[in-house]
């Protein structure tokens, strides 16, 4: 993540143009989205070596996105200097607090994610299933060497078992985590996209018509 970051500042930085701005908000919005899909098909066999790539281009794509951000931003600024501590306030206010905001709903809704997985999970693990039957006993059998009273070792599976429900919670939770983020990267995309074609559409339906000069003589 901090090679995805310095390279999409460097990048950034590197291949700005002023004139076209909307073309890199884009493409960042796209690496978010392609790496948060990525990412939302994890599961308990997923090692961090797997998510380098994906994450690579979360972090590419959220700096890369920074700088069209200001520079669209500085235009109001150029035209009219005194609105530059306006704009650098707002501009710090909004990093800060939407960076707390962010990270609060995305933090919310994986809490939430988690206890609709989970119930859902459990609700499936009854006794009766020689599956979750065999998966407590060899649980238990696993502390059998240290644990010699049978009952003892039957919570002993049980908790194994619900530590791994959790377990497998939290991943699902994760995913939709991801997923999320990319729905609001795609949905963010197709908006950005659709306010550069009104734009592109309303600037050339205002534009000044080449004016044709009077033949007429004027009298004096």
């Amino acid at each position: 993540m901090l090679i995805g970051s310095v390279a999409g500042l460097l990048t950034s930085a590197l291949t700005i143009d002023p004139k076209h701005l909307l073309m890199p908000l884009i493409i960042s919005l796209a690496l978010m989205a392609t790496g948060s899909i990525m990412d939302s098909s994890s599961n308990n066999l997923t090692r961090p070596g797997n998510l380098y790539f994906s994450q690579f281009l979360l972090a590419f794509g959220s700096t890369f996105f920074l700088g069209p951000t200001m520079v669209l931003g500085t235009r109001n600024v150029l035209t009219n200097p005194r609105n530059l501590v306006s704009f650098s306030v707002l501009f710090g206010i909004c990093n800060n607090v939407g960076g707390l905001i962010g990270a609060a709903l995305l933090g919310t809704f994986q809490i939430v994610s988690e206890k609709f997985h989970s119930s859902h999970i459990v609700e499936q693990l009854v006794m009766s299933d020689p599956r979750v039957a065999a998966r407590v006993q060899s649980g238990g059998s696993a502390v059998g060497s240290v644990i010699a009273d049978p009952s003892l070792r039957n919570l002993q599976g049980i908790r194994s078992l619900a530590n791994a429900a959790t377990r497998e919670a939290n991943v699902l939770a994760y995913n939709d985590v991801f997923m999320l983020i990319a729905v609001i990267a795609i949905l963010t995309m197709i908006w950005i996209s659709i306010r550069a074609l009104w734009l592109i559409s309303t600037t050339k339906a205002v534009a000044p018509t080449p004016s044709v000069p009077s033949s007429g003589a004027t009298s004096s």
